[in-house]
């Protein structure tokens, strides 16, 4: 099996930037996130801290 190289991402989404409705806030989450699998990106965790949210990607460099 061959090294595979890897880019990571780091996205923090401030808590502000979603509305407080929950059907409105998971639509724009998943937006946000299909947007970025549809440029390669892969969420591979997902850290809360206060009111901020950091969401770990990678894909292949």
């Amino acid at each position: 099996m061959k090294d595979r190289k890897w880019q990571y991402k780091v996205e923090t989404i401030k808590q502000s930037m979603w509305s407080y409705k929950p059907k409105k806030v998971d639509g724009q989450i998943s937006e946000r996130l299909n947007r970025m699998g549809m440029e390669g990106w892969e969420l591979v965790a997902i850290k809360p801290h206060g009111y901020y949210t950091q969401m770990y990607l990678k894909r292949p460099f």
